[in-house]
């Protein structure tokens, strides 16, 4: 009978924990799809301000500009997503493995590593590495920011324009579908040449612009432009592959809680009737004794 009652607590904690994975599956569904109708809006704006840089690129005052050439820095920034809650399955390992063997490389080329981190989860894991120097952290960050909230980040990252950092890279999760999602590294700064040539063969010969007020006002906006979209871009990526991914987990968690009661059910019925097949086996035992 204790191990009865023993297996009837084990059972009504494994349904209590199924219904809270349950509930945490629904709501990670309806985050996502809230979520997810903003994905190729970010991706379509981060594509209209990347074209802005390909058409300001090639003019003259643009290749003097210290964003789209490499410097002698040493130092990196990161720029890193992650989330503020665990439960997400793999989501937060993925970006600290990318974030830990890109941090090696960068430190085998002589480079010292910093990094903003955006999420809980990534602001105790890189508190702890020695060698990633944490400038910036910030915790319950929006799914969908304001375009100002990144301020204080833009600042930072146009430090490359003053030669602080050799370069500035964003490490978020990138959203395939509900099912697939990647860790991707994406290089900031220095504004990636191939982005330029890509241009020059699909405009054709380079077209000469006249900039109003000035170059120097545009392209600063242009800038301004280019980094808040990728940033906010790789936010609104992040946020809807933690939904997808924590739906999975909590659903694959349900699953197996359903499993594991069944097989506690299982055993509990297979004791309760040892017990009864025992407790026969005594009763007729003490009838033929009583029967002599």
């Amino acid at each position: 009978m204790a191990q009865t009652k023993t297996l009837q607590r084990r059972i009504r904690s494994v349904k209590n924990a199924g219904q809270i994975t349950k509930a945490l599956e629904v709501v990670a569904a309806s985050r996502m799809r809230k979520i997810s109708s903003y994905v190729e809006k970010s991706r379509m704006y981060a594509e209209l301000a990347a074209s802005i840089m390909r058409r300001i690129a090639p003019s003259e005052e643009a290749k003097l500009s210290p964003y789209f050439r490499p410097n002698d820095a040493k130092a990196k920034l990161y720029v890193v997503f992650n989330s503020d809650r665990g439960q997400a399955g793999a989501f937060n390992s993925n970006i600290f493995n990318a974030v830990n063997n890109a941090a090696l490389e960068d430190r085998q080329k002589g480079l010292s590593v910093s990094a903003v981190v955006f999420g809980r989860k990534g602001t105790h894991h890189f508190s702890r590495i020695s060698d990633i120097d944490m400038v910036g952290a910030y915790e319950d960050v929006p799914d969908l920011p304001e375009a100002n909230y990144f301020a204080s980040v833009l600042e930072l990252i146009k430090r490359y324009g003053d030669g602080e950092f050799a370069g500035v890279d964003i490490f978020y999760t990138k959203f395939v579908s509900s099912l697939s999602q990647q860790a991707k590294r994406v290089q900031l700064l220095p504004i990636a040449p191939e982005e330029i040539e890509a241009a020059k063969e699909e405009e054709g010969p380079v077209k000469v612009f006249e900039f109003e007020p000035d170059i120097e006002a545009v392209l600063d906006e242009g800038l301004r432009l280019y980094f808040e979209s990728k940033i906010m871009q790789a936010r609104i990526e992040s946020a809807t592959s933690e939904y997808a991914m924590r739906m999975v987990a909590m659903g694959n968690a349900n699953r197996n809680a359903s499993d594991l009661v069944d097989s506690l059910t299982l055993e509990m019925n297979s004791l309760r009737q040892a017990a009864i097949t025992q407790e026969i086996a005594e009763i007729t035992g003490g009838s033929e004794a009583l029967a002599v």
